[in-house]
């Protein structure tokens, strides 16, 4: 494969410089460049074939804005962040080069992309988006081509109506007065594994977690509906109408299907080799 000079603005961060070990690991030449490098993003844009954008979702328009004029025609200019639609249309009006939207759906600290998700958008890929999915796939990537809207329709349930029950689970906790370590003395492996992952997302920086639930457009359509659900399900209860809940339950457990087996052989495996590590007693 040709090699080529990858610029990564905002590359001090760590997905910048986990994408930078990436392609360099791939044979590439990676230049990077943000407020604390001597090689400025508006020195560094012109002189890269692929210009890839990896700042914190809040400032990747006006950089868009800042850098797009100054990617050549013949480059690629990408956006690593979460949301698609906004970053990808910046991209198409400022800059003349191509445009692939990605979302890689993992964090810095994973070793590998073996079966790690990446959200392709190419909205004017021109000859770069063989040479993307080819390098991803190489790797055992899982690449998802797909538009900027139907990836930000998926995102608002993934992570917008997820990361805010979780929010709000923390939250109630915290009001009831009810401490997490003496709640884990009591709880089955389920509950245990529930509660690792709330820990995981509030062990995250939080200002990522504010742009991931108000920067995505769909989120407030996935939220309200998400909220009709938990005031639907909220009466039944106070109700005590054992036979609306019954019902309710069910109608869930349709939509799910097979997928509901899927689940339980997959978290039965997952709670057997925690149990095995004495992770969970």
């Amino acid at each position: 494969m040709e090699k080529y000079t990858i610029g990564i603005i905002g590359g001090t961060g760590q997905m910048g410089q986990w994408f930078k070990k990436f392609f360099e690991k791939e044979g590439h030449k990676v230049l990077i460049a943000g407020r604390t490098t001597q090689l400025t993003p508006e020195e560094c844009a012109p002189k890269c074939d692929v210009v890839i954008i990896s700042v914190p979702i809040e400032s990747t328009i006006k950089t868009i804005i800042k850098i797009g004029p100054l990617v050549r025609e013949d480059a690629l200019l990408m956006d690593l962040t979460s949301v698609k639609k906004i970053p990808v249309k910046a991209m198409i009006k400022y800059s003349k080069a191509a445009v692939i939207g990605a979302h890689p759906v993992f964090g810095p600290s994973v070793s590998s992309l073996k079966n790690q998700i990446v959200v392709l958008c190419p909205v004017r890929p021109k000859k770069w988006l063989g040479w993307l999915k080819n390098i991803l796939e190489k790797n055992s990537a899982a690449v998802k081509i797909t538009s900027p809207e139907k990836h930000d329709k998926m995102m608002s349930i993934i992570q917008g109506v997820t990361h805010f029950s979780t929010i709000c689970l923390a939250h109630a906790l915290k009001q009831l007065g009810i401490s997490v370590e003496e709640s884990l003395s009591y709880a089955s492996p389920i509950y245990k594994l529930r509660m690792d992952m709330v820990g995981r997302i509030f062990n995250q920086d939080p200002e990522l977690y504010a742009d991931i639930e108000m920067l995505n457009t769909e989120n407030k359509t996935a939220i309200e509906e998400y909220m009709k659900a938990t005031r639907k399900l909220q009466g039944i209860i106070k109700r005590k109408d054992r036979g609306e809940f019954i019902k309710f339950f069910k109608e869930g457990a349709d939509f799910l299907g097979d997928f509901k087996k899927e689940a339980t052989i997959y978290s039965d495996y997952i709670i057997e080799h925690l149990v095995k590590r004495g992770k969970i007693e």
